[in-house]
């Protein structure tokens, strides 16, 4: 309807503009209905044209509720999938732990084993010495110029000698004991972490296919958005003209004077909006930053890159396609997926979540009213009120939030203001 429109009405605006300039010059009186003939047919044309709107708009209406839908649902699956990767991170470690349990346990068994050893050798030495002791006779020991009384004390030492070793041996046999049952209950909770871990993996798998497919509906529904976006400015447009088309004829435009001094006074207005325009942009550009404090300025040249990667867009460049009027206000650094996003400065947690348009975002405090800004994320490793170090883990790269590619966006601010965090980052 559209493309059959266009022609229509620019036939008539043409006609018009040219007839109406003679009309009251050179026509009769009784040629006068040609111009309320005119009207009523781009009334009518209006007419339809309104009504082609009007859906158009309540169609917009609802693929924009989709939208949120699907948006919400997205919000959801990302934020799944962060708090599953962060569960995974910490069986890891768990897992990890358990082995350092089991290695120690198997060091352990093996000195009580040589331990025992030991001992059962002392164990028979001190009987073979019972025995020896056993075939010396009183008067040969006299004989020999010693005392008889030693072969009694010999006896006594002997067996307290084998007691005391009995009783070593039963402690590292209990203590044999005792590790080969914490050993089994270690290597049950590793077996019942690994349960977990696959299931927590089964289930990660889910939520990635579950944001697989609302991503390619979500890119889907804004392509048809736009498609329909573009066709309701289109009707605007056109329905703009037919009615100051109308206002003419109504207002019996009748001069080509006339209208030109309109025409010149439309281009003129246009002039000026663009002029405007053209300020509203230049206010619209981040003012200067002020004096930094003491304590960030002493960073400055020292800040830590977030994370390894290619910096697809710069502070301040202009962006691609119909968004080309807001320029960047950060670093878009295109990274490989799950990659460790790190603390650019020590600082504070103030922000951990969800956000549309940033996906899974982490906002750190440096104090002095500096902050920065880390967007896009698959998972966030901290939460609210939490303090980290310069370089230490706090996220990994993803493409939450509707991003094409996987990336972390990054901004500095002062004051709530963004600035270029280029000359702040170590070379």
């Amino acid at each position: 309807m559209q493309q059959r429109f266009i022609p229509r009405v620019l036939g008539p605006l043409a006609v018009c503009a040219a007839l109406l300039g003679a009309a009251s010059a050179v026509l009769p009186a009784w040629s006068k209905p040609s111009p309320d003939a005119d009207r009523k047919t781009l009334t009518r044309e209006r007419d339809s044209l309104k009504g082609q709107i009007s859906d158009i708009r309540r169609d917009i209406n609802r693929k924009e509720a989709r939208l949120d839908a699907i948006n919400t649902d997205l919000r959801k699956s990302e934020q799944a999938i962060s708090r599953s990767s962060r569960t995974l991170k910490e069986l890891s470690e768990q897992k990890k732990g358990v082995e350092n349990q089991l290695s120690d346990l198997r060091r352990e068994a093996a000195i009580v084993s040589e331990h025992v050893k030991d001992a059962e050798g002392t164990v028979a030495l001190i009987s073979r010495a019972q025995y020896m002791n056993t075939l010396r006779h009183p008067w040969q020991t006299v004989l020999m110029g010693g005392n008889p009384n030693d072969i009694s004390r010999m006896t006594g030492m002997l067996r307290y000698m084998a007691r005391e070793q009995d009783r070593t041996i039963d402690r590292l046999e209990n203590r044999q004991k005792n590790i080969a049952e914490v050993t089994r209950k270690t290597n049950a909770k590793r077996t019942e972490l690994a349960k977990i871990e696959k299931a927590e993996q089964d289930n990660r798998r889910q939520l990635e296919r579950e944001k697989k497919s609302r991503e390619t509906a979500l890119t889907d529904l804004k392509k048809a958005l736009d498609s329909q976006r573009a066709r309701y400015e289109q009707l605007v447009k056109n329905d703009r003209e037919l009615s100051n088309l109308i206002a003419g004829i109504d207002k019996r435009i009748a001069e080509a004077a006339k209208k030109e001094a309109a025409r010149q006074l439309a281009l003129k207005k246009e002039a000026e909006k663009r002029r405007r325009e053209q300020k509203a942009t230049a206010r619209t550009e981040p003012p200067a930053i002020a004096s930094p404090s003491l304590n960030f300025r002493s960073l400055r040249g020292k800040l830590l890159m977030p994370t390894r990667g290619t910096v697809a867009a710069r502070f301040g460049q202009k962006r691609a396609g119909a968004a080309a009027s807001l320029p960047w206000r950060g670093l878009l650094i295109r990274a490989k997926p799950g990659q460790s996003v790190v603390a650019t400065a020590p600082g504070t947690v103030v922000f951990s979540d969800w956000m549309r348009g940033f996906g899974n975002l982490l906002i750190l405090d440096h104090g002095s009213n500096y902050l920065s800004v880390y967007a896009n994320n698959e998972s966030l490793y901290k939460s609210v009120g939490d303090k980290v170090r310069q370089g230490e883990t706090i996220a990994s790269v993803g493409s939450s939030g509707g991003e094409d590619e996987p990336g972390l966006y990054f901004e500095l601010r002062y004051k709530g203001k963004p600035f270029d965090p280029s000359r702040w980052l170590a070379r």
